[in-house]
């Protein structure tokens, strides 16, 4: 079965006061986490948001693609990554780009038979995680027609009329970084700025070449 993944990652980071993808946890961007998790099972990986410009340059193994306009939402994130990706694929991997462990999330949602329309992780509050699923991509592309816009709209309303498994997991499993404090419990922290004051734009895995799509 033909899988592809959309990383969100076209927030503000407002709560983190910072660019919260390109924290590091073990040298390695929450960013490049996302995309190295994804890249185990799925191809193509589209990043829904601008390109970061501490991002390389060359890297053929993900797409990026921006709504228009930008800051919609992650439905409009998840909207846009679909519409670069081809009929011929079949389930669609949706991952919040600030996810502490992506490789555990991925390896969660592969492990489990999924429902009619996908499998999703449910924290320890019972809550669904949407942005930490797997979806049929024929049935994600529906209900996304059904909503009729993508703009600001809640990603519990675009999943509403699917059917979908929920999978318990660890908290630790389906936490994701949206404040100092969520960072610092994570271990996670700013990589070190060259002298003229800009990320240094490493990879933590091998290189790859990005192509930058506007929708």
């Amino acid at each position: 079965m033909r899988s592809a993944a959309v990383i969100l990652a076209g927030g503000r980071s407002s709560r983190m006061a910072a660019d919260k993808l390109s924290l590091e946890i073990g040298g390695c961007s929450l960013l490049e986490r996302a995309v190295r998790a994804a890249d185990a099972v799925a191809a193509p990986i589209v990043v829904a948001g601008a390109r970061p410009p501490w991002w390389p340059a060359i890297d053929p193994t993900v797409v990026f693609v921006s709504e228009d306009p930008p800051f919609g939402g992650p439905v409009a994130g998840i909207a846009a990554g679909l519409s670069v990706l081809g009929a011929e694929t079949e389930r669609v991997f949706v991952l919040a780009g600030d996810l502490a462990d992506p490789a555990a999330v991925v390896a969660a949602l592969t492990e489990v038979e999924a429902g009619d329309d996908g499998v999703v992780l449910e924290d320890a509050q019972g809550w669904p995680q949407y942005l930490a699923g797997l979806y049929d991509a024929v049935a994600l592309r529906a209900a996304l027609a059904g909503l009729g816009v993508a703009r600001d709209v809640s990603v519990r309303a675009l999943m509403a009329t699917l059917a979908l498994r929920r999978l318990p997991a660890n908290p630790l499993v389906t936490r994701d970084l949206d404040t100092p404090d969520d960072a610092k419990m994570a271990g996670a922290q700013l990589p070190p700025m060259r002298v003229d004051g800009a990320l240094p734009g490493r990879r933590c895995g091998p290189s790859a070449s990005i192509h930058d799509l506007e929708s």
